[in-house]
């Protein structure tokens, strides 16, 4: 990172988001769904500067229409990449102000001029409503949803920040998934609950295995082979996103993709791949998001 850069992310840090970063982690676990309220349709943001609404899409046209709620509690992160370094700022949503509306995110204009990347979690149980609805090249249409999903659990939506005072209006619309989604299980109930496996076999890499064998292999202790660790969570994320069970896949199936190409490299289970590793480092990002996924914390919630 630029030594510029660095010296205006440190003031930034110090100044205006130095208790909003804390506050975002201790906010962190709220229920979304759980807190979305009314709003008023319209209002600018108070800054100018990088900000916009997380809001709820009831009707799915991706645009915030009169009556339909912001979301407060989402996880809004700006992302400012320099010289192949990310650097992230978060904050929670919330009004800035009594008269803004619920579900508005400000980092204000202290964030470094550049391209920014702005995400959002995607709630449990939605998708990303239909982006830039409206427009016609001439520029953002006020209200409409502007982030696409990135597979990987967020909506995601890119501005070009020149450090002046700009609205971006960067706002994000989910709507209802279409999903049935029943819950997702870790490795620990696909192994107890044989019965609910919808298939009998189960392809990982080049090799397929019964439900018997993958239960086996998924009951081996790991120890140092990380292929295990992969393993488990790669067959619990495709018995989850199987369609005989109905959940939501948008969220992971990039990671599960990336699992199976992973053994066909470095596999199969057993290969003894050391957490140390080229291949390890490789395939641990997409182990963690798999796990997060089977244990309730991208698009789904968690089995009861």
């Amino acid at each position: 990172m630029s030594q510029g850069i660095e010296k205006q992310s440190q003031q930034l840090l110090q100044g205006p988001l130095k208790h909003t970063r804390t506050a975002a982690l201790a906010l962190a676990l709220v229920p979304l769904a759980a807190v979305a309220v009314s709003t008023q349709v319209g209002e600018t943001c108070p800054s100018g500067g990088i900000c916009g609404t997380v809001f709820s899409d009831t009707n799915g046209n991706g645009v915030q229409d009169e009556g339909e709620p912001g979301i407060v509690g989402a996880v809004v992160t700006v992302t400012y990449v320099v010289d192949g370094t990310a650097y992230d700022f978060t904050v929670m949503t919330t009004a800035e102000t009594p008269t803004s509306p619920a579900g508005l995110y400000d980092f204000g204009t202290a964030v470094p001029p550049g391209e920014w990347n702005i995400s959002v979690q995607i709630p449990n149980g939605t998708s990303p409503s239909p982006v830039n609805v409206g427009e016609t090249g001439s520029g953002d249409v006020p209200n409409d949803s502007d982030g696409v999903s990135d597979n990987n659990g967020n909506s995601v939506a890119k501005v070009n920040w020149d450090g002046t005072n700009q609205t971006s209006s960067t706002d994000f619309g989910f709507t209802t998934s279409g999903f049935a989604n029943p819950g997702t299980g870790t490795p620990g109930y696909w192994k107890n609950h044989p019965e609910a496996w919808p298939v009998s076999t189960i392809t990982i890499g080049n090799v397929t295995y019964t439900k018997e064998q993958a239960i086996a292999k998924m009951e081996t202790p790991v120890q140092k082979d990380k292929t295990y660790t992969i393993f488990s969570s790669l067959v619990a994320a495709i018995l989850n996103t199987h369609p005989l069970v109905g959940n939501d896949n948008t969220c992971v199936q990039a990671a599960i993709d990336g699992a199976q190409q992973w053994f066909k490299t470095y596999g199969p289970v057993g290969s003894n791949v050391a957490a140390s590793s080229y291949a390890w480092k490789v395939g641990e990002p997409l182990h963690r998001q798999m796990d997060n996924y089977n244990n309730g914390m991208l698009c789904v919630q968690h089995r009861d």
